[in-house]
């Protein structure tokens, strides 16, 4: 079994990746190599030269950019894919069972004792995302927690950039339309979702949100009040869905804000809106703790 690994040597805290690498994968004596990224692109560049030369396996070592690279280059194709969790969220290792360390997710590879789970990704434009579309807070959120704070505070980096954002809410009037049907709301947040986790302190946008039912869910969080926020995230984190969320679903999903906004795919710059959104669905097969019998 031949594994490539494209890792992203900049996610996450330090820690000895080959050694863990090599202690779970060559004791398993499986053949695996890595390509290392630099900048954006090189993740989707590495994985779809390794699914044309016949690895049996690509897996992504990073954050969740790393993850949407390699998810899209393999998106359509036959060759599978792993995640070894090692950014500030992981929020698709976590949505989908996957151990949130590195050596117990490397360990579930080196096994082979795993299922392939047909995962949908959503296109936006020439993008494809395998997480979500976000427009408004938490666009602004992951705009203030830079590189710097994520080192230094983990995932306490989006807590504190939050904070900032709330000073000057990004509040906003949301026309969607869901497979022809039309609805608004005012809210905080607009988000496209093709994956519940959002990968901060186990808070899910929804339990409905499936990243395997053929369909994307549209998410509007209408209140801008700090207190109501709070109670939001404890509820969802708890698996229910707060009160003041608004949520369709469908395969198309068409966003325009005013004033307009700007749009993110799975933590990439994504234009401003308006926006088109579509599901692609059991487009990648990822490797996943096999189901009890």
């Amino acid at each position: 079994m031949r594994i490539k690994i494209v890792a992203n040597p900049g996610a996450g805290q330090p820690q000895p990746v080959l050694s863990i690498l090599n202690d779970t994968l060559g004791e398993a004596g499986l053949e695996w190599d890595v390509a290392v990224t630099h900048k954006a692109g090189d993740g989707y560049d590495a994985a779809k030269r390794a699914a044309d030369e016949g690895y049996d396996l690509v897996c992504a070592y990073g954050g969740d950019g790393t993850v949407s690279e390699v998810a899209a280059a393999l998106s359509g194709s036959n060759t599978p894919m792993g995640v070894l969790p090692g950014g500030t969220g992981n929020a698709l290792s976590d949505d989908l069972g996957i151990p949130n360390d590195l050596k117990s997710a490397a360990a579930l590879i080196a096994s082979q004792e795993y299922d392939l789970r047909s995962v949908d990704v959503g296109r936006v434009g020439n993008k494809i995302f395998i997480l979500r579309v976000t427009i408004g807070f938490e666009t602004s959120v992951v705009e203030e927690a830079t590189r710097e704070l994520k080192n230094k505070y983990g995932w306490l980096a989006y807590a504190f950039a939050g904070l900032r954002t709330l000073v000057n809410p990004p509040n906003a009037v949301y026309l969607v339309e869901v497979d022809g049907e039309s609805h608004e709301a005012e809210g905080l947040a607009c988000i496209v979702a093709n994956s519940a986790s959002t990968g901060v302190m186990g808070v899910r946008l929804s339990d409905k949100v499936d990243a395997s039912d053929g369909y994307l869910d549209v998410i509007i969080a209408e209140s801008t009040d700090l207190a109501t926020l709070a109670g939001s995230a404890a509820v969802a984190a708890s698996g229910s869905e707060p009160r003041n969320f608004c949520r369709w679903r469908g395969t198309t999903i068409k966003v325009e804000s005013t004033p307009a906004q700007s749009v993110l795919v799975d933590g990439e710059d994504g234009g401003m809106t308006p926006v088109v959104v579509s599901i692609l669905p059991g487009a990648v097969k990822i490797a996943v703790p096999r189901a009890a019998e």
